[in-house]
């Protein structure tokens, strides 16, 4: 259950995996998880009740990649000291970034993302700032001018930037509406950190976000094709695998 409050979505394979039991038992226990109300059985894992934590959407997307974002998470946090100040951006792998944060975390928390402000509940140490503005439902985002004009003021030492897709042109994101705050977060930054998973290499959307020399780091969980790694290196842009 602790994997499923703080993902709010768990494969059952991942979980068989995890705790070295069958599958057949996992598959057992969240049917039982399920009946009591605890969670909600869904394909390929389970998701927290609705309304628990986040929306069906953004519970849905926390489970794509999952290992993916773990491993990328856990390479963010090597990435930062202690008593940092820390933008972290909407979306899932930004969630699994602020989730991987140890409780010993005494530095800074800004986001505009209402999932990682309620994972901030278990960094004691922290300060957290939150970012108000209106809501973008699917993605859990407060966005707009009232955002960007509590970002006035305010200096991170490192951001974590989430996209939609890249490709060697560039940086994509699914709307306009998210546009202007994320360039107000990485223009409030020192360090920008884009991070990734290898699902998202090669994939463009709608909104262009900028390109890499808007970027000081990608941190991934394979290495990226090699127009994107050409990218990468022409532009000074650090490359990080995550192990």
């Amino acid at each position: 259950m602790q994997d499923l409050k703080e993902r709010g979505f768990v494969s059952t394979t991942e979980l068989a995996a995890t705790y070295e039991v069958s599958d057949m038992t996992i598959r057992r226990d969240a049917r039982r998880l399920a009946q009591t109300g605890a969670a909600r059985s869904v394909h390929g894992g389970l998701m927290l009740p609705h309304g628990t934590m986040h929306g069906v959407g953004f519970a849905a997307r926390a489970g794509e990649d999952a290992e993916a974002k773990r491993r990328i998470a856990a390479a963010c946090v090597t990435l930062i000291s202690s008593s940092e100040r820390v933008f972290v951006d909407a979306g899932t792998t930004a969630y699994a970034v602020a989730s991987a944060l140890p409780q010993s975390f005494s530095g800074t928390l800004i986001t505009h993302s209402a999932p990682v402000m309620q994972a901030a509940l278990h960094l004691p140490n922290a300060r957290t700032i939150a970012l108000g503005g209106e809501l973008l439902h699917d993605s859990q985002a407060f966005v707009g001018d009232m955002a960007i004009a509590n970002l006035e003021g305010l200096r991170a030492e490192t951001a974590f930037i989430a996209v939609a897709g890249v490709d060697s042109r560039g940086l994509y994101i699914e709307r306009n509406l998210e546009l202007s705050t994320k360039l107000a977060i990485m223009a409030a930054a020192d360090r920008v950190v884009l991070i990734a998973s290898h699902g998202k290499m090669g994939r463009t959307d709608l909104v262009r976000l900028g390109d890499y020399r808007d970027i000081d780091m990608l941190v991934t969980d394979r290495r990226p094709p090699d127009a994107i790694a050409a990218a990468l290196t022409a532009a000074g842009t650090e490359l990080v695998l995550a192990p």
